[in-house]
């Protein structure tokens, strides 16, 4: 009797349990679906952001809709980044990530290195080969195709490749410098590969990148142009300009991107010719706005200050200039150009700036009605090997 009184009594207890247990998991499963419908109603009537002051840089707008696009990948993928971008609470759970890792103590988060002499680089991650390819190909064709136009390519490797004596002992490094070699062996010869990393690495104990931001300084851009100049064959004897400080407190991207705190800040140049004859017109197209300098002075009032050049990334910018040059160029950049353009100006009459990641319209009948006579690639090399728009862009999809 005893007995089975004691299994009645345990057969109640697990009972209740069982009871309890399941009503736990019904009511944490509805918090779940709940939190999930309200993240999802909340990511379909919050209004999108164009700058994320988090990691100091311009988000993704949603894609204009073809079925071209759908049908070739290019709408998916920009919608995917576009998502990915606008999702809401973003930039609160990168922070949280960013501060528990710097208690763990760790020399890399989200992608960036603590270094040596203050400087926070980010990682190179391998390219994707398919997109790569697709990318060269898309170059190949479309030098075969524009054989009448003069092309070059300049690649900017990265700090990481050029400063990778101040990166943390063992940290485990892709060679930036072989990828750069192998693109140069796949192109085709109509393209004129500038020697971009000892044009850097001869000044590498220089300010040639920034300590906090993922960009080369305008003294870097310089450099730059310099050995562009010498491919391009323009004439820069006697050129001169005022270097003028517009920023000493700039926190880049990789400051924001990392969450990691630094005591060194950045300074932002500007390189003023001392020819008064060089003057430009800068058109911004989608925008429908003009300006008289590729300089946006109200970009210093903001965290994102590296828009000083050019007021940020624009799909297409068409650059008037003084020049009684008959030489027009076709700048495919990333926002590497942004800085070195301002070296350009007085060798092209026209300079048109057309960025893949943002630009949808045709690329042929804008070489065309413009009369393009000669075209540059110049990104960074984390930008290109990275880089999945460029291929869509030259096929004219």
């Amino acid at each position: 009797m005893k007995k089975r009184c004691l299994k009645n009594k345990n057969e109640s207890k697990i009972y209740k349990q069982t009871r309890y247990k399941n009503r736990y998991f019904k009511v944490l499963t509805i918090v779940f679906l709940v939190f999930i419908f309200l993240v999802f109603t909340l990511n379909i009537v919050t209004k999108d952001k164009d700058f994320s002051e988090s990691e100091n840089r311009m988000l993704a707008k949603k894609p204009k809709f073809t079925f071209e696009r759908l049908l070739e990948g290019r709408f998916t993928t920009k919608y995917e980044k576009y998502k990915v971008d606008q999702f809401i609470g973003r930039d609160f759970f990168i922070n949280v990530k960013s501060h528990i890792d710097r208690m763990l103590g760790k020399k890399q988060n989200n992608g960036v290195y603590i270094c040596d002499d203050g400087y926070l680089m980010e990682e190179f991650s391998k390219p994707d080969k398919e997109s790569l390819n697709e990318n060269i190909k898309a170059i190949n064709d479309f030098a075969k195709k524009h054989k009448d136009i003069n092309q070059y390519m300049f690649i900017a490797p990265n700090a990481i490749s050029i400063l990778d004596d101040k990166l943390p002992t063992y940290a485990p490094v892709l060679d930036q410098k072989k990828y750069l070699d192998d693109l140069n062996k796949s192109l085709d010869n109509k393209i004129n590969f500038i020697d971009s990393y000892n044009a850097l690495d001869k000044h590498k104990d220089e300010y040639i990148y920034y300590k906090t931001d993922h960009h080369w300084t305008t003294l870097g851009a310089y450099y730059g142009f310099l050995e562009t100049a010498k491919a391009m064959k323009l004439d820069n004897k006697g050129k001169e300009y005022n270097i003028e400080p517009v920023a000493n407190d700039f926190y880049g991207t990789l400051y924001s991107k990392s969450g990691f705190a630094s005591k060194d800040t950045d300074t932002i140049d500007v390189y003023i010719p001392k020819d008064d004859s060089d003057q430009v017109v800068v058109n911004y197209v989608e925008e429908k706005k003009k300006a008289p300098s590729i300089y946006n002075s109200e970009k210093l009032k903001t965290k994102d200050k590296y828009g000083v050049f050019l007021g940020g990334n624009h799909p297409l910018v068409k650059i008037s200039t003084t020049s009684t040059s008959d030489r027009k160029l076709l700048l495919v950049k990333d926002s590497y150009a942004n800085s070195m353009v301002q070296f350009l100006t007085p060798y092209f009459s026209e300079i048109i700036m057309v960025d893949p990641r943002y630009f949808y319209e045709d690329i042929e009948k804008l070489i065309d009605k413009e009369n393009v006579t000669d075209m540059l690639y110049l990104y960074n090399a984390n930008t290109f090997f990275s880089d999945n728009t460029l291929a869509p862009v030259l096929n004219n999809i």
